[in-house]
């Protein structure tokens, strides 16, 4: 699972850890339909959670 990211979520939003996995899920989701169509969504992590595009990389390694 993404770890990085759902602390970040948990510490800086105080959200539970149920409701960071869903953020995370609704993105990874997002982000395959965006795939699927040809897209590189490099800002998805902005988007998504006001983060660095560094974090890209942990949600793509849950892709693959």
């Amino acid at each position: 699972m993404i770890t990085k990211v759902k602390a970040i979520l948990m510490e800086r939003d105080g959200l539970t850890e149920s409701q960071a996995e869903q953020k995370i899920t609704d993105c990874l989701e997002e982000m395959e339909s965006r795939l699927a169509e040809g897209e590189m969504p490099f800002d998805i992590v902005q988007e998504h959670f006001g983060l660095e595009p560094d974090y890209l990389d942990e949600l793509l390694e849950e892709l693959v």
